[in-house]
C-alpha cells in the first residue's frame, strides 16, 4: 500500500502521510512503537479526548486507509487498483476498463431530543458501564436527514417527534469506516404514559398546597419501548442530572453515569442544550436536592424558599436520624448559613437497595404527614435514573 497524502502541517510545509503498517511484512516499526512505551488504541474510543486539530487528522487517516483497504481490487472487472492523486483516486490498471473510484461518505445523523427538562439517551451493550450518549444511525436510501431522524428514534425507542422542531445544529467526521455524523435537535411528541409511569408520575404537585413548585414535564413522558438489538436500555434524563454529569461533579451514592469526551458531538449538543436553559442564579441552586441512605430509613420532603420568590423541593433521609423531627433540624443546620427557609411537606419511609438500584417510598410522618410519595418519587428518579422507583401509601 502507497502513503496516503493527508496535506501539509499547519503553518509549514512539511507534508503529512497515513500508511497502514498492516500491510507490511515486517512488524519492526509497530514493535519499536511499543517499545518506546506507547500502544496501538482504538480511536473510536480515545479520538474524542483529543485535540479537534488531532482528532481530526487521525479521522482522516483512518478513513482514507479504510476506502483503500476496501477498494483494493476493481468493482468492475476485478483488476487490481492503481493508487493515484496522493492516494485520492483509485484506478483500474486494466486498459479496457480504466475505471476510477474516489472517496465517499455515508451520511448519519445523531440526535438531541428532548421533552421539557428531559432529554433522551440509549446506550449500546458494548460500551463500558454506566455510558450512554444520543440516538444515531445511518441515513438509508431516498431519506432527507430529518426522517432518517425521526425512523432512527422511533425504532429504536418508540418515541415520536415533532417534524417541525428539527434544527440541524452541526456535523463532525465519523470514519468509522467512512461516515459524517450530522447532529440535529428535535422535541419528542407527547403520548400516554405507561401504567408503571401512570402509578409513579403522573401528579407534578403537592395536592391542596399552594406555591408548590412543579416538577416540569415528567408527569408526560413519552413511554420508551428500546428496541433491545439495538440498545441495552434508554431512559430519559433530567437536566440537573446531566449538567452535574457534563461539570464531573460527584453523582450521589456514587452513581457511575457517563457521556462522550469533551470534543464529541453528542456533547457539544448535551452541553449547548444545557446552556441554554437558563436557571435562576440564588442560594438553593448549591443545595444537594436529593440526600438519602442506603437500607430502610424515615424521610422528609422539604421546600427550600428564600425571600424573593425562589424555592425547590428536596428530599432529606438517613439511617442515623431515628426521628422526622432529627431529619428537620439537620435541614436546618444545611442551609441555615445562606438564609434560606425549610418547610416540611410532609413524610414517610424510604426502603433503598442501591446494588439492585431500587427505592420503595411508603408511610407517613406523625410529626409532618403523609409526603405525596408520587412528587417525592419523581425527584428521585431525576438524580438517580437508573434506579426502579415504586410507592405504597400504606405502612408507617
Amino acid at each position: 500500500m502507497q502513503p496516503i497524502f493527508l496535506g501539509l502541517k499547519a503553518g509549514t510545509a512539511a507534508p503529512i502521510f497515513t500508511v497502514d503498517v498492516k500491510k507490511f511484512s515486517s512488524t519492526d516499526w509497530a514493535l519499536h512503537v511499543l517499545q518506546e512505551g506507547m500502544e496501538w488504541v482504538d480511536l473510536r474510543k480515545y479520538g474524542p479526548e483529543l485535540e479537534p486539530p488531532d482528532a481530526g487528522l487521525l479521522a482522516y487517516a483512518c478513513g482514507m486507509v479504510h476506502w483503500h483497504s476496501r477498494n483494493r481490487f476493481c468493482g468492475c472487472c476485478g483488476k487490481k487498483m492503481l493508487s493515484e492523486l496522493g492516494g485520492h483516486s483509485l484506478k483500474c490498471i486494466s486498459h479496457s476498463c480504466t475505471s476510477s473510484i474516489y472517496p465517499r461518505l455515508d451520511p448519519a445523523i445523531i440526535g438531541l431530543v428532548t421533552f421539557g427538562d428531559y432529554v433522551l439517551l440509549g446506550r449500546q451493550a458494548r460500551w463500558e458501564q454506566g455510558r450512554y450518549s444520543l440516538l444515531a444511525g445511518f441515513v438509508e436510501v431516498g431519506e432527507t436527514f430529518e426522517l432518517a431522524l425521526a425512523r432512527e428514534v422511533k425504532e429504536e425507542c418508540g418515541v415520536d417527534i415533532d417534524g417541525k422542531s428539527v434544527r440541524y445544529a452541526g456535523s463532525q467526521p465519523w470514519p468509522f469506516p467512512s461516515s459524517l455524523m450530522v447532529g440535529f435537535t428535535a422535541k419528542a411528541c407527547s403520548s400516554d404514559c405507561s401504567s408503571m409511569n401512570r402509578e409513579h408520575l403522573e401528579k407534578c404537585e403537592i395536592s391542596g398546597k399552594e406555591n408548590v413548585p412543579t416538577v416540569a414535564g415528567h408527569n408526560s413522558l413519552p413511554t420508551i419501548t428500546a428496541d433491545t438489538d439495538e440498545l441495552e436500555d434508554a431512559r430519559w434524563i433530567h437536566k440537573d442530572f446531566l449538567r452535574t454529569v457534563l461539570s464531573a461533579k460527584k453523582l450521589p451514592h456514587g452513581t457511575t453515569f457517563t457521556v462522550p469526551g469533551r470534543h464529541a458531538i453528542a456533547r457539544i449538543l448535551m452541553e449547548s442544550w444545557i446552556s441554554s436553559s437558563r436557571t435562576p442564579t440564588w442560594a438553593g441552586n448549591d443545595i444537594p436536592t436529593v440526600e438519602i441512605d442506603e437500607g430502610v430509613f424515615k424521610y422528609v420532603l422539604f421546600l427550600l424558599k428564600d425571600g424573593k420568590g425562589n424555592q425547590k423541593l428536596v428530599v432529606r433521609g438517613s439511617c442515623s436520624l431515628p426521628f422526622h423531627a432529627d431529619i428537620l433540624e439537620q435541614t436546618h443546620k444545611q442551609v441555615r448559613h445562606v438564609g434560606l427557609q425549610v418547610e416540611p411537606r410532609g413524610g414517610g419511609r424510604i426502603e433503598h437497595n442501591f446494588k439492585q438500584q431500587s427505592i420503595h417510598v411508603y408511610g407517613f410522618s406523625q410529626a409532618y404527614g403523609q409526603a405525596d410519595h408520587t412528587l417525592t418519587s419523581v425527584i428521585l428518579k431525576q438524580w438517580l435514573p437508573l434506579h426502579q422507583i415504586s410507592v405504597s401509601w400504606e405502612g408507617y
